[in-house]
């Protein structure tokens, strides 16, 4: 008798402790579905960002003319390229691009000057971004400290800096030469900013960076004044942590300013060991000056080749032989006849050739890009390994 009784005594204190786990458990569930979404503490370079972006202007003064003269014409660019070009890109990409605009894609941008704006608007959901330029990374000066008059033509220089991305799709080498190494705008951080804000994002944080012998970076505040005895030698750029402010994810850009071609990618193997780190599986490139159709780039050609599972790009990217049809896939779209004058002598037959022969599949770009920027002349090809 005392042993049945001692049996159904195990037995109830067993079904208690199950429907105490069974509780914990679900009150557990419930706590995690009712987490209130993270909260970031926005860096103090919002602000500054904001006024540089035309956005804002909680730092100089609300009523500033020339300041909302120029946050106007922003506005009127911005505006005229959504209506006319931005949603048709936006459009396109949720079709063509769909298996691969989630946060699982890497992006790599090479060749892009401070273009976060075209890249975020096809991979808006890439969780990092690492784009690289020969224009250096600079300073974004504090409005608060600048006189009237400095202010006044930095904010023309701004202006003028962004006309060949407002008017032609993409930034011109020579006219960023020029731009970005003056007395006052000396770098891409205030474009970059500009852009970042326009698509929406806060900045969690804002750092520069090298690039150390094995591949990492080192990180040094966005005001500090690197006077290290070695900085010409060493791999330079900035490192944001952005979010869109409904999203509980970040997500990271980096811009390095670094020359790729051949002679210099060789002097630094911790930039391709950092790339290869970031394990980015898209490439996109536009507007590249057809730089890897020469073989003093094909070491950046060769690193895009052996580590992007997709490629979106224009003609002036990697020439289309080599992506071998038995190991690529290539999807075109628009036209292409050839190349425009200034780049006479890198035409590809073979793309010539490629859209002849399946021009009965290939299916219209509805926006212009590239150096052809017109609607109907343009010319994109995603390439992707089988």
């Amino acid at each position: 008798m005392t042993r049945l009784i001692l049996v159904a005594f195990s037995s109830l204190i067993f079904l208690f402790q199950s429907c105490q786990q069974k509780q914990a458990s679900e009150d557990k569930i419930k706590s995690i579905k009712n987490a209130p979404v993270t909260k970031y503490k926005l860096a103090s370079e919002n602000e500054i960002a904001d006024f540089w972006a035309g956005t804002s202007d909680s730092i100089k003064n609300a009523n500033h003319k020339e300041w909302k003269k120029y946050a106007k014409t922003l506005d009127s660019s911005f505006h005229r390229l959504e209506r006319n070009k931005f949603s048709v890109m936006n459009n396109w990409a949720e079709t063509e691009l769909k298996s691969y605009r989630n946060d699982s894609v890497a992006l790599f941008y090479p060749f892009s000057g401070p273009d976060f704006f075209y890249a975020n608007l096809l991979f808006p959901q890439a969780h990092k971004y690492v784009m690289v330029g020969l224009e250096p990374v600079g300073a974004a000066p504090t409005p608060a400290l600048m006189k009237d008059t400095i202010l006044f033509n930095y904010l023309n220089e701004v202006e003028n800096s962004l006309y060949a991305i407002f008017n032609f799709g993409f930034f011109r080498t020579n006219a960023m030469r020029e731009n970005f190494n003056k007395e006052n705008m000396n770098g891409m951080l205030p474009l970059l900013y500009l852009f970042v804000k326009r698509r929406g994002y806060d900045i969690i944080s804002v750092e520069k960076v090298r690039l150390a012998a094995d591949g990492q970076f080192k990180s040094f505040p966005i005001s500090a004044i690197d006077t290290s005895k070695d900085l010409r030698r060493v791999v330079k750029g900035v490192h944001f942590v952005i979010k869109q402010p409904n999203d509980s994810q970040t997500q990271e850009l980096f811009y390095f300013s670094f020359d790729l071609s051949n002679a210099n990618y060789a002097k630094h193997p911790e930039f391709e060991q950092f790339v290869r780190k970031q394990k980015l599986n898209a490439t996109y490139l536009k507007a590249a000056s057809c730089l890897m159709h020469k073989t003093y780039f094909s070491f950046i050609r060769n690193l895009i080749l052996a580590n992007s599972k997709i490629v979106l790009q224009d003609d002036s990217g990697i020439p289309i032989h080599f992506f071998e049809e038995d190991k690529w896939e290539s999807k075109l779209f628009g036209s292409y006849t050839g190349v425009i004058k200034l780049f006479k002598g890198d035409e590809q037959p073979d793309l010539i050739t490629r859209y002849k022969r399946d021009s009965a599949v290939i299916k219209p770009l509805p926006f212009g890009t590239g150096y052809k920027f017109n609607k109907g002349k343009s010319n994109l090809q995603l390439v992707i390994r089988k």
